[in-house]
């Protein structure tokens, strides 16, 4: 695990990077394709601020000094659970208006910490993913001037997703639930 962090994918011109880590693949892709979605895997990038990776098993774990916050860079949304992940109906705009949710990750006495996995190597990124972490970056800068606090280091996971057949929405590679519509090409 600590090699694969040291190790981060390296991308061409023209070309996106996968995340190195991503959340658990539970939906292959033999399974979408029979739900009518296309079997191409793709990752959006979330960004989980006030967390850390515990590199021994991959767990996600609070850091402790605030509240867990994370969004979808490619959605411009804060999630509002990482386990399973959930949107937020509203986006990050009006996230300044109606606040950040804070997170919850699981763990404890009885329940398994979320553990990260190795991203599929056959996923791919959204063609715009550079200009959607720019603005989550922005977002995360404007947030801790709003909190007079530093949100921490920021981890980038991946959040496998698989693009329609013909149109229409994406299906969560991770709970088989379908999501808004979204271009990735």
């Amino acid at each position: 695990m600590l090699a694969l962090l040291r190790d981060q994918r390296r991308a061409g011109a023209g070309e996106h990077a996968a995340h190195a880590l991503s959340l658990p693949l539970r939906i292959k892709p033999a399974r979408a394709c029979a739900l009518g979605w296309s079997p191409d895997l793709f990752t959006l990038t979330l960004l989980v601020g006030n967390a850390s990776l515990r590199a021994e098993d991959g767990a996600l774990l609070a850091h402790g000094r605030g509240p867990v916050v994370a969004i979808c860079a490619e959605y411009d949304r804060p999630l509002t659970s990482l386990s399973p992940p959930a949107l937020a109906p509203y986006s990050l705009a009006r996230a300044r208006l109606q606040g950040v949710p804070a997170l919850r990750l699981p763990g404890g006495w009885l329940r398994a910490p979320l553990r990260l996995e190795t991203t599929h190597r056959a996923a791919l990124a959204p063609a715009r993913r550079d200009d959607a972490l720019a603005r989550a970056g922005r977002f995360f800068a404007e947030l801790e001037e709003a909190w007079r606090r530093r949100v921490g280091s920021l981890l980038e996971i991946a959040w496998p997703v698989y693009g329609p057949e013909h149109g229409g929405p994406l299906l969560d590679a991770v709970a088989g639930t379908p999501l808004p519509e979204l271009p990735l090409r």
